[in-house]
């Protein structure tokens, strides 16, 4: 087959979703398929402008000439999307052979809507994966509030979706909420992949779990961590360590919070990476000295291994507004190193859900300092951090592996009738794939 792939940022742009996409790429690539990506010739900070086209990894890479500010600001970000709308829409017109399959990310938004426009311009297929729920994450941003314009919005989002061959969503929760546009209840598919009673005609709704680096593994227990002796950490200090986006749907001051209980008798609190929140870390970090606070930005993806494998405990964190709009993937790499997680949010969403499942942590619900002073003084204990790390690795390499989750999205693209859907954990199987 002919596949196009639609996202804003890809490979080599440091962007999650580009990465993701091109592990999904070189997957079809090896299975046969002609696969040709259109992204931005900008990067997601707009600082880099990448080669107008190249071949990687046997991925045809067709970049546009989008402006590029970047996250600079609001007005900027609406420019690189509007400028990258018109581009993507004439190449997708006009340029190129005709596909047979268009799959469409959500950066930017409603990007998928030019993808079936485009399909039906060409009398192809299209298929959608949704990595945040528009406007539902405009809602929960604060962006806007219910009225005209976001049910406006709301049926172009019903509409995007109609007539699509599949719909991917991050988790089962997510895949509930896109249930939720189309008119249906529930879940549709079970553990063997097998057609619950629906209405047609309708979009395939499945989810399928994010999967950690392959490079990603735990440190040898009795092998020095280089990253912590060059950030001046002693053998005896346990360091809590949140690792990527501060963004608007995380939550912080419950950690910053503990941190100014504990003091400099509690741990050391890490945060890093970037975002919209950054600054109230930071802003912690400054006005409470002894709360053990350090602010480190993004490191290369070179060193990120080490990065993750220097903490004791990692943490996660969900505000509950956001429950089924999106699905953080941190849980990924730091159950892929082996590291237990402590979660504070809503416990309706994936991340809460696979932490108590797997045994990997400790959820905690949001403002309920008690218990999150209890979680951590459970976690100091080494014996615990180590069970609940290797029950948290046990469950990564069932659930989190790149080859299987990316092999299983090819099969559903190519329209293959037998798929093994190997969901072994109770709460996995409760919650299997939809299919509306």
């Amino acid at each position: 087959m002919r596949i196009t792939l639609l996202n804003q940022f890809y490979v080599p742009d440091v962007a999650p979703t580009g990465l993701y996409l091109h592990d999904l790429a070189r997957v079809l690539v090896q299975r046969g398929h002609e696969v040709k990506v259109i992204c931005s010739r900008r990067s997601y900070d707009g600082a880099k402008i990448f080669p107008r086209s190249e071949i990687l990894d046997g991925v045809e890479i067709v970049r546009l000439r989008a402006t590029g500010f970047g996250r600079r600001g609001f007005m900027g970000k609406l420019t690189d999307y509007a400028s990258f709308y018109g581009l993507l829409l004439a190449k997708l017109l006009f340029g190129g052979k005709r596909p047979d399959l268009i799959l469409s990310l959500t950066t930017p938004p409603y990007i998928g809507l030019l993808g079936k426009l485009a399909a039906k311009q060409h009398g192809c297929r299209h298929a959608h994966w949704i990595m945040d729920l528009y406007p539902d994450v405009m809602l929960a941003h604060g962006m806007a509030r219910s009225g005209w314009f976001i049910g406006a919005l709301k049926k172009l989002t019903r509409y995007q979706f109609k007539g699509a061959d599949h719909v991917f969503t991050l988790g089962p929760k997510m895949a509930e909420s896109v249930s939720a546009y189309l008119g249906k209840s529930k879940s549709g598919r079970n553990e063997n992949d097998q057609t619950v009673s629906l209405n047609q005609p309708s979009p395939g709704v499945h989810w399928l779990c994010l999967w950690s680096n392959s490079e990603m593994s735990p440190w040898a227990e009795h092998e020095p961590n280089p990253m912590r002796a060059d950030r001046g950490w002693t053998a005896d200090e346990v360091i809590f360590l949140y690792s990527g986006n501060m963004g608007l749907g995380h939550r912080f001051g419950e950690f910053l919070a503990a941190a100014k209980t504990l003091g400099r008798l509690g741990p050391r609190w890490v945060f890093a990476g970037d975002g919209k929140r950054r600054a109230e870390v930071v802003a912690a970090a400054k006005s409470q000295p002894d709360a053990r606070i350090d602010v480190l930005d993004y490191v290369p993806k070179s060193v990120l291994r080490a990065h993750l494998c220097s903490a004791d405990v990692h943490l996660a964190s969900l505000d509950s507004s956001w429950q089924g709009l999106m699905v953080p993937s941190k849980l990924q790499g730091s159950f892929a190193v082996g590291r237990p997680v402590l979660y504070v949010g809503g416990r309706d969403c994936e991340t809460a859900v696979w932490i108590e499942e797997s045994g990997g942590g400790w959820v905690v619900d949001e403002n309920d300092q008690a218990s999150l002073l209890r979680a951590i003084q459970e976690s100091l204990d080494p014996v615990e951090r180590q069970k609940r790390g290797l029950a948290a690795l046990t469950f990564a390499r069932e659930h989190f592996q790149m080859s299987t989750n990316c092999q299983r999205m090819a099969q559903l693209l190519e329209g293959s009738g037998d798929i093994s859907i190997p969901h072994h954990s109770p709460g996995l199987a409760e919650m299997a794939p939809a299919k509306l």
